[in-house]
């Protein structure tokens, strides 16, 4: 068989990563030299059948460009018709030629179509079907199954040459790319792209270039730049050698926007958490560049490759994988300290900034126990920002920090968001401002003013407040608590303990937590309390570090309470009843249900607690001491020289039923209802169920007020009211009937939680009967008891009751209970009558729900009212 020159390579076949060439060709086939095993040549002593002319390489055949070696004389297949790829070295030991621009015009030769189905490739070659030729492997006595069925290779049409064949062959093999200007793998060593380097929309490329760990990227994204006119263009964005490029199109040759990344001067989100954009800011631009993409999935991964790329491995792939802004600026430590340039890192979700200066580790600093954030008006700045700007002054409890960028735009977006992480708390109880102890902030301070104006006043965390002065102190300590002054002129000790109390129940979760909720409760069960209080001890070590020193610091307080119930009544029994549900279920978690049986186990969870507060955290007897010592001085002081005083007493009436006149009193902000009493009654009269009460409504309505209660605040409530429901107000001392038959049937009235009423709201005139619910201090209202629907909800603290109803609402029955809101104005607009009605079915209900509501509300029950 004979051979043209120019057909030496015509019949090749590529089959499973194999090379072969016809037996009668391959046989002659051999390196010409290990200086250039490139070229083959036939054997000499065949030079007579054979051509003999050197011919081109088979590797520069379909690698015009790159021009790599191919075959070694080492590396030669043992049977000469079999090549494999694997035999081939790929490996470029020479710097490769410059890459070809986009675009360039090159001669590139034209392949025949490619396409690859089910791991096979298939040649789109428009010509005739020929019949095919199979080459059986005659050497080989034992071969593979994919040996054994090569593929017939077709002969070539007349107009196609040899090398655009092994082109269309070789070039699918090898890398469908090395046109565009990137770097050949080798088979053996094929990169794999994960599911995972591509975002949601698919819109996003990562690609490895070469073997080198230079990552690139490339995908659509939404150009625009602040304060512009123009449209924002969605551009092909290509992230290549530190260098962010936009084009129109895939195949355009040169970028509308190049950014530098070396001169990077910060990255972060824009705009809210929930937007899909994020800013970059350029030392040589004046405006930043703001990109929008598909998913926040997205944004975080642009954000983690181009915060990589600027600043290298600055930062770790941890942080770099969700940060809310990173930059580069100029820092100094204290007043006296040097600038120096730092990178910045903040994580919003955890309130955390990592600072790395040119000389030293990574510093992680803590948010959360920032004192204040502000920024210099009087200059002081980095004298080598690029632009004059006021630096940001950072006080934590032991250090102070300085900080500017090289942009003042840029200064002043680091100043406000380091201040909203910094300052504002979240619901979370690990989210709000911590002290240096880890303890909330607006812990610290309710505990403080307790402990210096509250720990001698009786009922402290038993009576309620102003409603409007809980909520506006509260908001106040919830948005910067180290910048809110806590002044006994405007705030009672009553306010700030239903401030602390409403903080835990409000908080998402107990401070308890959920997750041990019923291991605490199932330590009540153990019959050996020793065991019962290292089962406490245990589980208090294994709650969270946030939830465990504020519990320390709050069961310390509350212990040094309960050691002064001597003057403040208040014993640990009757702390546990209302720190148990605060501290163990939190208000979004509570149900209409009544279930006493809990209340009960959280009630005797927190007893125990409390009153073995020194052993379950063990707390020094010293410590324990010089707190009591701190007590003892405090007391002395509120008795002694240095006690409150008035600033001026008032003069005003009480009427006495007992003698059937009117009685002038003075009143000051410290006088109680027990000591205008001994006043009040003559000396040869003696009634064992004469009260105080306030009256209203010309008389319908009527309040009994507590011996402790402060007798001020109650005139001065009526001072907000309109004319219409103020006029006719006064106080009464005498007997009331209600309290009377109370006094009488107390121990036959056993307890009962919901009841039947008719009730009428303030806009109503008519009365409804529905079901009525009193669990937990709270009035819930239902439509019915069957689906449980709640028609009106009051927590006991925010309301005021009173004995009757108004005469005008025409109440089914005489057994009647008003109540107002606290914090709703009398009149409200579009209101009617004076607050809720609800007039019970039986006279038994209404006594029942009056004894209970007295002793939820005051300790010692119907004994606080009478005299």
């Amino acid at each position: 068989m004979a051979y043209e020159q120019e057909d030496l390579y015509e019949n090749v076949v590529f089959r499973n990563s194999q090379i072969v060439y016809p037996p009668d060709m391959a046989c002659h086939l051999t390196p010409t030299s290990s200086a250039d095993s490139r070229i083959f040549r036939t054997d000499p002593s065949q030079e007579t059948s054979k051509p003999t002319r050197p011919r081109q390489s088979l590797l520069d055949a379909f690698d015009p460009v790159l021009q790599r070696k191919s075959v070694t004389s080492s590396s030669r297949p043992k049977h000469s018709e079999v090549l494999k790829l694997s035999h081939i070295d790929f490996t470029d030991h020479s710097a490769p030629p410059p890459l070809p621009k986009r675009n360039a015009s090159f001669k590139v030769h034209q392949y025949d179509p490619v396409a690859i189905e089910n791991g096979r490739v298939e040649f789109q070659m428009k010509q005739e079907k020929v019949p095919a030729l199979v080459i059986p492997c005659v050497e080989s006595s034992t071969t593979s199954e994919e040996e054994e069925e090569l593929p017939a290779c077709p002969s070539a049409p007349k107009n196609a040459t040899h090398k655009e064949k092994v082109k269309v062959l070789m070039n699918k093999v090898a890398n469908v790319d090395w046109l565009t200007g990137r770097k050949r793998f080798s088979t053996t060593n094929v990169p794999q792209i994960k599911e995972s380097d591509l975002t949601e929309s698919g819109t996003t490329q990562q690609l490895k270039l070469g073997t080198t760990d230079t990552l690139g990227h490339a995908g659509m994204l939404i150009w625009s730049i602040s304060g512009s006119k123009k449209d924002p263009q969605n551009l092909w964005t290509e992230l290549k050698n530190r260098v962010l490029s936009a084009f129109t199109g895939q195949t355009t040759e040169a970028p509308i926007y190049e950014i530098n990344l070396e001169k990077l001067v910060s990255i972060g989100l824009s705009g809210a958490e929930e937007s899909l954009c994020f800013e970059l800011a350029h030392s040589k631009e004046k405006s930043k560049l703001i990109i929008t993409v598909n998913t926040a999935k997205e944004r975080f991964k642009w954000m983690e490759w181009i915060l990589e790329s600027a600043y290298g491995d600055i930062f770790s792939p941890e942080f770099r994988k969700c940060f809310t802004r990173s930059g580069r600026v100029f820092i100094k430590d204290g007043i006296t300290g040097e600038w120096q340039i730092a990178w910045l890192l903040i994580q919003s979700y955890s309130k955390k900034l990592w600072v790395k200066k040119t000389v030293g580790p990574i510093v992680c600093e803590d948010l959360r126990k920032v004192h204040s954030v502000s920024q210099l008006s009087d200059g002081g700045g980095s004298p080598y920002a690029l632009q004059v700007g006021s630096p940001i002054v950072i006080h934590w409890p032991d250090h102070t920090c300085y900080i500017q960028s090289d942009l003042k735009a840029e200064t002043e977006a680091w100043f406000l968001l380091s201040r909203a992480v910094a300052l504002q708390s979240g619901t979370d109880l690990e989210d709000h401002q911590l002290t240096a102890d880890d303890v909330p902030v607006l812990v610290e301070c309710c505990i403080k003013f307790i402990e210096t104006y509250g720990m001698l006043t009786e009922g402290i965390y038993r009576r309620s407040g102003v409603q409007s002065k809980i909520n506006r102190l509260l908001v106040g300590l919830r948005y910067d608590a180290w910048n809110v002054h806590i002044s006994c002129d405007e705030y009672t000790e009553h306010d700030v303990a239903n401030v602390l109390k409403r903080f835990f129940r409000t908080l998402p979760e107990p401070l308890l937590t959920n997750e041990l909720y019923s291991q605490w409760i199932d330590g009540l069960t153990l019959d050996s309390h020793e065991h019962q209080l290292e089962l406490y001890k245990h589980l208090i070590s294994g709650l969270p570090h946030v939830n465990r020193r504020t519990l320390r610091k709050l069961l310390g307080h509350l212990h040094a309470v309960q050691n002064k119930c001597e003057k403040n009544l208040m014993s640990v029994s009757n702390l546990a009843a209302l720190w148990g549900p605060n501290l163990m279920t939190v208000e979004s978690a509570r149900d209409h249900t009544s279930n006493f049986s809990h209340t009960n186990a959280e009630t005797d969870v927190v007893l125990q607690l409390i009153q073995y507060y020194p052993w379950l955290f063990d707390v020094d007897r010293e410590k324990l001491a010089v707190n009591d010592q701190i007590s003892e001085m405090q007391e002395r002081l509120e008795q002694g020289a240095f006690a409150k005083k008035t600033a001026g007493d008032i003069r005003t009436w009480i009427f006495s039923e007992m003698i059937d006149q009117d009685i002038a009193v003075e009143i000051g902000p410290r006088i109680k209802v027990c000591d205008v009493i001994p006043g009040l009654r003559p000396a040869d009269h003696k009634a064992n169920s004469a009260i105080l009460m306030e009256s209203i409504c010309q008389g319908d309505l009527r309040r009994p007020l507590h011996l402790k209660e402060l007798l001020l605040p109650a005139l001065l409530k009526w001072a907000d009211w309109s004319e219409e429901y103020r006029k006719d107000n006064h106080l009464v001392f005498g007997q009331h009937p209600t309290i009377a038959k109370l006094c009488d049937n107390d121990k036959s009235l056993s307890p009962k939680s919901i009841f039947e009423v008719h009730y009428s709201g303030p806009k109503n005139k008519g009365f409804r009967q529905c079901p009525f619910e009193f669990c937990k201090a709270r009035f819930t209202l239902l439509k019915d008891l069957k689906n449980h629907t709640i028609y009106g909800r009051w927590d006991l603290e925010n309301i005021l009751w009173y004995l009757g109803g108004d005469s005008r609402r025409n109440a089914p029955t005489k057994w009647c209970i008003t109540f107002i809101e606290r914090d709703v104005p009398v009149p409200k607009k579009g209101h009617l009558f004076l607050g809720h009605c609800m007039a019970f079915a039986t006279e038994t209900d209404y006594l029942t729900f009056l004894k209970y509501l007295i002793l939820t509300e005051f300790e010692g029950g119907l004994s606080g009212f009478v005299v």
